[in-house]
């Protein structure tokens, strides 16, 4: 930039002593009395003596308006001339053929705007038009030949003011070209008004204060730029930027709109459009440099000729087919020169160009031209060789027309292909604008100085000297709607225009070779909804060259252009360099959101980051329910149970006064029963949501439930120990009656209920939350609020109570075997003791698990409703197995107990002594049972191990009512022999047992013992060392009547049976 400066502040000055050499020492030739003044021919043709010819178009006129327009392009190093190059043929002879066709319809008041405004003047608009070449050198030297018909001061006042003279200048295309116009322009006073210039030094006042222009400047281009970037999601670009004010001004402003956007740029390649070498260098360096490797989206700040020319490197290595996405600004826009020949270097491009208002009148104008009769435009053979690829007879040779050998004709344009379809440039229509503002302003200028009544006339006296400040500010604010673009034209206070951009695509036609923009959206500074961009998605196109079948096919996916990755939700940018588009990414801390894309902040305890980490939620509460599968198989465990229970109650409710139920024990079964239901009812506050009543139900079911059922099975199992270990004692065990067993149960039980009813005093049940972190995930639970010290003691009660059951039951494994009913609560306990033991190692064993206070209610729940179901299975099912099933075995026989053994023989005296003996001990029995009343045990022995598993004990409250007879009490059991003995000698009876005792009286001989003293016979009897668990103590046994009765004492009398009664 401060190079382009210095270079124009010399050329500035070299003008400007030009001048005033031109003014101080022109052609006039004067004496002391008289002036002589030579005759200047119009227009003059200065020309620097380095410099080439040029062409110019000169159209007559009563005012001339000057137009620039970039013919030729600029000189190359290439060519080693310093002759201007190839003609362009949109950006040159179009636009120039717009300035003629806009003229024509103002002399010919053609429009309805022209001649709405002129048809009282008599004026007639000329014209000079000269090729700037797109080069500032040039245009500075062709602009003076506008400038100094102003300055000749030699020139009378009255020759110069009805001379021709240059009234205001269209032009110039490049905004490099027209600052250096403009600066000497300046000096006359004289407006300009481009139709193309975009750069924003241009707004600068009062530098170019005679600067107008129909076009939007690159600040709004730079807006666009910067929007669609963002529409495309792109972060990271690379700029190509073309030397000189065009491209530099307009990446300064395309950066200066960066800020505060996440876009960064990659680097900045500059080319030059005099230097080939330079495009070569700059692709090679977007290609193999590894700041570059990620970058898609390359911006080109660039005249057409300097896009060309990348898109000539692009296209010509295969390895660089879709390699980047193009973003053009009007530079490029919708132009064919820059992509003919080299369109596969430009798809998927993206370009903007003021929107296009086309003008179908220019187009009919444009495509009637011919050569023969176009002779004003001295350009026009050459576009039309170009064109057609012909040449004209009387043409010199170039090296652009020296491979065409093909005579040119006027109806060449009548058999043009597909490549020479001609296509309305893009900015046609600005210029036909800037040439009606000029001649509106003209007009109001004219108004004003003029006096209305000398229309006739085609200018006043008054209109000279011309007044180019007063014309100045008559053209900015100047409105009106050109009825031939559609457009309505107006200008900011600076000068500039307003207007859209249009934003186009540079696509593949139908998977050929065919490419061409396709209009997709567009871009507007005064859009009130604040969409300044709109682009159309279903318009879009994007194709992708796949280099291993040398094709491009389509894809959906939108190229993305960045340095780094955007960070997954929950991580925050650690950046690499000064830039803020690269980055590495790092996970926020457990339980952090991001604030930013550089800070987390934690959440509070009992919040949790959402799905985006973009804010702090409440944790949900979580909490066991019946919805809940891993609950299903308690509930369905619990129903269960509890129909069989229910079942139970019913069965003996219902066979309450049967022999194998009232056998049973039936108020400690009912109480039995009364704890399982209970187990299985706990399963529903378990499960439920958590609430203070649901909190209550557990804390009093969960411990007193299992409690009820330990306290009826340990009274049971203690009272079999009782009445089995009572050796070598006459007394009967205390608390065997039914009342009795139910105290013993109600104060087992009461100690846990007192337990539990102080902690429900001490710590009312109510619910709490625990937040819990789980495998980095945290949890808010809805709990019981429950203290581990009174959970401990309840389940070490309960424990104890387990233990005793189960040490009870294996004690008594060893007690007669008609006795089984130990054996089915020993087989109960064992299943308890092993289903609690598997408790215990689930409830702790799981903790670490996500679903850990679910798998601990339901293990709970499931671990009381086995527990029920175990004792109901062993205790009860034998039972109704008999009632339901079995009723021949349901009879009071069955359940009485009756003990056979060998025949007994006692010895008796047939003294007197002896007898009076005997009688008195038998009324001493007498006496002994009147005045007493004893708990018996009615025990029944089977015959055969098919009835042993219905033990049956019946506790039964019986008087011991007279008994004749003599009675005696055997202190010891028989012995496993003995019993045998008894089975052997049984097994011959009848199967039934009676609870009549059959005696049978075996006759000794004559030669009998002697008479001794009653005495059992010591083979028959068991002595009182044998083990206690294999012998029946305090066995009270009676003889039958009639045998006691016997007075025969010269006899034996033996006891075949004995009915063996328990206390």
């Amino acid at each position: 930039m401060l190079v382009v400066s210095l270079s124009r502040i010399v050329l500035l000055l070299v003008v400007l002593i030009l001048i005033t050499f031109l003014t101080d020492n022109g052609n006039c030739n004067h004496d002391d009395h008289s002036r002589t003044y030579t005759h200047h021919y119009y227009p003059p043709q200065f020309r620097a003596s380095h410099s080439p010819s040029y062409d110019y178009i000169y159209i007559p006129g009563d005012i001339i308006l000057g137009g620039f327009f970039p013919i030729h392009q600029p000189p190359s190093n290439e060519f080693g001339s310093n002759q201007c190059t190839a003609i362009k043929r949109e950006r040159g002879i179009q636009r120039l053929e717009a300035m003629l066709f806009a003229l024509d319809v103002i002399n010919n008041r053609s429009s309805y705007l022209m001649s709405s405004i002129l048809n009282k003047y008599q004026i007639r608009f000329g014209a000079l038009i000269y090729d700037s070449c797109d080069y500032e050198s040039y245009a500075v030297e062709r602009a003076l030949n506008m400038l100094l018909p102003s300055l000749d001061h030699c020139m009378p006042l009255i020759e110069r003011n009805s001379s021709a003279f240059v009234a205001g200048v269209i032009g110039s295309a490049s905004s490099i070209v027209s600052m250096a116009i403009a600066d000497i322009l300046r000096l006359a006073e004289i407006p300009q008004i481009s139709y193309a210039s975009t750069s924003t030094d241009l707004s600068q006042k009062p530098r170019f204060q005679y600067f107008s222009r129909v076009v939007p400047p690159d600040t709004y281009q730079a807006e666009a730029v910067v929007s669609i970037i963002q529409f495309l999601n792109w972060t990271y670009v690379a700029v190509v930027k073309e030397s000189g004010s065009y491209g530099e001004r307009l990446t300064d402003d395309f950066k200066s709109k960066l800020k505060n956007k996440t876009i960064c740029i990659a680097g900045e390649l500059s080319v030059n459009n005099k230097d080939l070498n330079s495009y070569i260098r700059v692709i090679k360096e977007l290609y193999e440099d590894e700041k570059y490797r990620s970058v898609v989206g390359v911006i080109v700040f660039a005249q057409e000729d300097s896009v060309r020319q990348i898109l000539n490197q692009t296209s010509t290595r295969n390895e660089l087919y879709g390699r980047w996405v193009f973003l053009g600004t009007d530079g490029w826009g919708k132009k064919r020169y820059p992509v003919e020949n080299f369109g596969i270097g430009a798809i998927n491009a993206i370009t903007i160009a003021p929107k296009l208002y086309l003008i179908p009148e220019f187009d009919d104008y444009f495509t009637k031209l011919i050569p023969s009769e176009n002779t004003r435009n001295p350009w026009f053979h050459e576009y039309w060789e170009e064109t057609y690829k012909c040449k004209f007879s009387d043409t010199p040779k170039t090296i652009f027309n020296r491979n065409f050998t093909r005579l040119c004709t006027d109806n060449d344009h009548i058999n043009m292909n597909s490549s020479t379809i001609y296509v309305q440039e893009g900015y046609v229509h600005y210029v036909v604008d800037s040439v009606f503002t000029l001649v509106i302003a003209i007009r109001k200028l004219i108004e004003e100085k003029c006096s209305p009544s000398l229309h006739y006339k085609p200018l006043c006296e008054e209109f000279f000297p011309f007044d180019g400040t007063q014309l100045l500010t008559l053209l900015r604010n100047t409105t009106f709607r050109n009825e031939l673009s559609k457009r309505i034209i107006k200008f900011t206070a600076d000068g500039d225009g307003i207007g859209t951009y249009d934003i186009f695509q540079y696509q593949m036609i139908d998977s050929s070779d065919r490419y061409d923009y396709l209009t997709i959206g567009e871009f507007t500074d005064s859009d009130q909804s604040n969409e300044r961009v709109r682009i159309n998605v279903q318009s879009l196109k994007w194709v992708q060259y796949d280099h291993t079948i040398s094709q491009w096919t389509d894809t959906s996916t939108t190229p993305r252009s960045f340095c780094s990755k955007a960070c997954k939700p929950g991580e925050i940018r650690t950046n690499i360099d000064s830039q803020q588009c690269c980055w590495t990414c790092r996970a926020c801390d457990l339980f952090y959101i991001t604030m930013n894309e550089s800070i987390c902040i934690p959440c509070l305890p009992k919040e949790i980051p959402n799905e985006d980490f973009t804010e702090c939620i409440t944790i949900p509460e979580e909490y066991l329910s019946p919805h809940d599968i891993i609950a299903w198989p308690a509930i369905i465990l619990s129903c269960i149970g509890l129909l069989m229970a229910v079942y139970t109650i019913v069965i003996f409710i219902r066979f309450a006064q049967t022999p194998v139920i009232k056998a049973s024990s039936r108020e400690l079964s009912f109480f039995l029963l009364f704890g399982i239901c209970c187990c299985h009812l706990c399963t529903w506050p378990l499960i439920l949501k958590p609430h203070a009543l649901t909190c209550l139900f557990i804390r009093l079911g969960v411990g007193l439930s299992l409690t009820i059922c330990l306290a009826a099975l340990l009274t049971k199992t203690n009272r079999l120990a009782r009445i089995f270990n009572n050796s070598q004692r006459l007394t009967q065990p205390s608390c065997l009656s039914p009342r009795s067993q139910l105290g013993i149960c109600g104060g087992i039980v009461s100690i846990q209920l007192i337990g539990v009813l102080l902690w429900i005093i001490i710590s009312r049940p109510h619910t709490r939350i625990k937040s819990d972190i789980k495998h980095n995930q945290k949890t808010s639970i809805l709990l019981c609020q429950t203290n581990n010290e009174y959970i401990a003691c309840s389940l070490i009660y309960n424990m104890i109570l387990g233990i005793s059951c189960t040490l009870y039951a294996i004690k008594t494994r060893h007690i007669p075997e008609n006795f089984n009913e130990a054996k089915h609560i020993g087989f109960a306990m064992y299943s308890v003791c092993i289903i609690w033991l598997a408790f215990v190692a689930i409830f702790f064993g799981l903790r670490s698990s996500e679903n850990w206070f679910r798998i601990q209610l339901v293990t709970l729940a499931i671990s009381l409703s086995l527990s029920a179901t175990v004792i109901l299975l062993c205790l009860f099912a034998p039972k109704l197995y008999i009632v339901l099933f079995n009723p021949s075995k349901n009879v009071h026989v069955k359940f009485k107990t009756t003990l056979s053994t060998p025949q007994t023989s006692i010895e008796r005296p047939s003294t007197s002594n002896n007898q009076e003996e005997l009688s008195t001990t038998a009324a001493n029995n007498r006496r002994r049972r009147h005045t007493s009343s004893d708990y018996t045990t009615d025990v029944t022995l089977f015959n055969s191990k098919s009835d042993s598993w219905a033990l049956n004990l019946n506790d039964e409250t019986t008087q011991t009512g007279s008994t004749s007879g003599i009675s005696s009490f055997f202190n010891d059991a028989c012995t496993d022999a003995e019993r045998q003995q008894q089975r052997q000698y049984t097994s011959t009876q009848d199967n039934e047992t009676t609870d009549l005792l059959t005696t049978s009286k075996q006759r000794t001989n004559s030669n009998h013992l002697p008479h001794s003293p009653l005495k059992p016979t010591s083979s028959n009897l068991v002595s009182a060392a044998e083990n206690p668990w294999k012998k029946l103590s305090n066995v009270r046994y009676k003889l039958d009547g009639h045998d006691v009765n016997q007075r025969n004492s010269t006899h034996y009398h033996h006891v075949h049976a004995q009915h063996i009664t328990f206390v």
